[in-house]
């Protein structure tokens, strides 16, 4: 249900849901502000200098109702010579949840999905382990992350295998969920039953609800999509992991898991509408309501994020309420493997930040700091340009670390006795043996099969190779700088065992 909120809460979410614009008699500015600006611009520029930092960055301003600041610079893969720009495609990861938001606000507007619905009424027979309680759980709960439920399967499934349909999220959510401490504790899962549930009361799903109440209202249905297949291929930008030496790239995600808490690729020029409308620029908002952007903005969980110098203490149905010397600023951060984003707004200043990477390059720290900085320049606190010479200069060893960090895992788990030694040549009867499709309930079938001398498993979008180990066990690798994972056959049975799961011919 819907939690109370405190008076600091109620009076903060008013202020972020009704930025103050330019009144009359005054003038709106042509440009954002080069004091905002350049300070940002030198940070990210000399950051990408740097071997392994990012292939492309995406930054975008946006103060008060000046034309916006789109500053994109880099390649959309780092061994091709295409050029980002700003229509350039980035994967926006669980800024995703910010748009859910906005659109749950709207269809409860509108009455086509209250946000006090219960699970219960979405799924009369539905059974959750117990203490959680379906005819308590509401839409504003899952989107508030207050549902009191956890999961690492259906995160996992819907991040990297497949998409799961609205019809079996009933018996999902009761056999795959346990139930934790109450209140807010940010995950994927709130977002992903809304998703589900809102198709199951309606009949469409969440794709086609977003592109017709909040992207196409907004102008925004050519700049950002949930449906990559629908846009140029060549207007995407890659994902990357740097090892040290070179550039792995990996591909944009499929159609197949763009899910409802992480499935949207932006434009930079997109992301700057989407911005103005959230404060409340003059015609940014299209057809929506200023009481929909109000709604979606107001706080209503308590949020415990804080670094000691920003405070991130609320919550509400898709973006943080956070406090940066004394500055209120709402902001919602996006990670995926091989890319990391973020979008600020601090609506005293009325301004707003985008900030997207193809790299995940130690990349989460930096623009925490970005952050920071974006809303002491908006407010005019001192010493900021010092914090981001700081970033820079503190970024080639961050790096270094991650690298070395990841490379010793690899090492480690490659060095783990129990892969035998990698002794293990199996012939031709071996692998027919392990060989074929195999179906796991879950995460659907693992196609086993031969190619190019090397055996692979495709499970759902995931590609795996697998190499041989000692006799049954298979180590397999998806292109990422992950450590291999075991894949374990046992021919004598016909069964497949991953991730704890076993796929049976």
């Amino acid at each position: 249900m819907l939690r109370p909120v405190t008076a600091f809460m109620i009076v903060l979410g008013s202020a972020l849901a009704h930025p103050v614009l330019a009144t009359e008699g005054t003038v709106a500015p042509v440009k954002v502000s080069t004091e905002l600006t350049a300070p940002i611009q030198q940070a990210v520029d000399k950051l990408q200098a740097v071997p392994g930092a990012y292939p492309a960055v995406s930054a975008v301003i946006v103060q008060g109702n000046a034309a916006p600041w789109i500053h994109i610079r880099g390649r959309l893969k780092a061994d091709q010579a295409a050029e980002a720009d700003a229509d350039t495609l980035f994967y926006m990861a669980s800024q995703t949840k910010s748009f859910m938001g906005l659109l749950g606000a709207v269809l409860d507007r509108k009455g086509v999905l209250p946000l006090d619905t219960t699970l219960s009424g979405i799924w009369p027979q539905l059974r959750l382990p117990a203490p959680a309680d379906p005819h308590r759980i509401t839409m504003a709960d899952l989107l508030s992350h207050q549902e009191g439920l956890t999961t690492d399967t259906l995160n996992n499934v819907t991040a990297y295998v497949r998409n799961i349909p609205a019809a079996e999220y009933p018996h999902w959510l009761e056999t795959e969920t346990g139930t934790r401490d109450p209140g807010f504790r940010y995950a994927n899962l709130g977002d992903l039953i809304y998703g589900a549930a809102l198709e199951t009361r309606t009949g469409r799903n969440w794709h086609d609800w977003l592109d017709a109440e909040v992207l196409q209202p907004l102008r925004l249905d050519h700049g950002i999509t949930s449906r990559p297949s629908r846009m140029s291929p060549g207007r995407f930008a890659w994902n990357h992991q740097w090892d040290g030496k070179a550039w792995h790239a990996l591909a944009p995600k499929p159609d197949a898991l763009m899910h409802a808490a992480g499935g949207l690729f932006a434009s930079g020029k997109a992301m700057a509408t989407w911005m103005q409308a959230n404060l409340g620029s003059a015609g940014a908002g299209g057809a929506l309501e200023p009481f929909d952007f109000a709604r979606a903005q107001q706080p209503v969980a308590v949020a415990h994020m804080s670094d000691g110098q920003i405070n991130c203490d609320g919550y509400s149905l898709g973006w943080y309420s956070c406090s940066y010397k004394g500055q209120q600023a709402l902001m919602h951060p996006g990670s995926y493997v091989g890319t990391v984003s973020v979008t600020v707004l601090v609506p005293s200043a009325h301004a707003g930040l985008a900030l997207v990477v193809n790299s995940d390059s130690a990349m989460e720290g930096v623009e925490r700091e970005v952050m920071k900085a974006f809303i002491g320049l908006a407010t005019g606190q001192d010493g900021e340009a010092a914090r981001l010479d700081a970033v820079v200069a503190a970024f080639p060893s961050r790096l270094a670390k991650t690298v070395d960090k990841r490379a010793r895992a690899m090492a480690g788990s490659r060095a783990d006795p129990s892969w035998g030694g990698w002794s293990w040549t199996p012939g031709k009867e071996e692998l027919e043996a392990c060989s074929g499709t195999f179906r796991n309930a879950l995460f659907g079938p693992m196609i086993v099969g031969t190619a190019s001398g090397e055996v692979t498993a495709d499970i759902g979008a995931r590609h795996l190779v697998l190499k041989p180990a000692r006799p049954g066990l298979f180590a397999a690798t998806d292109g990422t700088l992950e450590p291999a994972e075991p894949v374990t056959c046992h021919p004598d049975d016909g069964t497949i065992e991953w991730r704890h799961r076993v796929f049976r011919r």
